[in-house]
């Protein structure tokens, strides 16, 4: 019998103090700009970091481009680059206007610089008030967007 009582009150003392556990603290862990960062350690400057991110909404580009609010184009393009002679292609086939820019001129780095081009090739699609619409890095990129406005132009000169 003692043993059992022994046990018993050995198995209350573990109950008492399960009631009493504190833990340690969780590290919690968000993808705020880009990479995973403690939360924790959330400091002033990532703050200013998030304040100033460019968002990107996908589907209003596709929007601006069936209302035919695309007029004309910018590419930005290297002659070393391997990924711009499609693009130039089928952008120079689209029939939209447009301007192929060299960034290894001094004015065609200026011009990537104040358009913020980071990459070759990168094709900003402008509007008829000559703001930014959308921008695309491959032909692939491009085709849902030109393709509509291609369309909505042979519509138009057929009617």
């Amino acid at each position: 019998m003692i043993a059992i009582e022994s046990k018993e009150a050995r198995l209350a003392q573990l109950k008492a103090e399960l009631l009493t556990v504190e833990g340690t603290p969780t590290e919690v862990y968000s993808r705020i700009v880009g990479y995973y960062r403690s939360v924790r350690n959330w400091n002033a400057g990532k703050r200013e970091e998030f304040g100033k991110r460019k968002e990107f909404s996908f589907p209003s580009t596709a929007r601006a481009a069936e209302t035919r609010d695309t007029v004309s184009y910018m590419l930005f393009s290297r002659a070393a680059c391997p990924n711009c002679p499609p693009v130039k292609e089928y952008l120079g086939a689209s029939g939209l206007p447009g301007v192929v820019v060299d960034v290894d001129t001094d004015e065609g780095l200026d011009l990537a610089r104040r358009y913020e081009v980071l990459s070759t090739p990168t094709a900003i699609l402008l509007g008829a008030d000559g703001s930014q619409v959308s921008r695309a890095h491959s032909r692939r990129q491009l085709e849902p967007l030109i393709q509509p406005v291609v369309k909505g132009a042979l519509e138009a000169s057929i009617a």
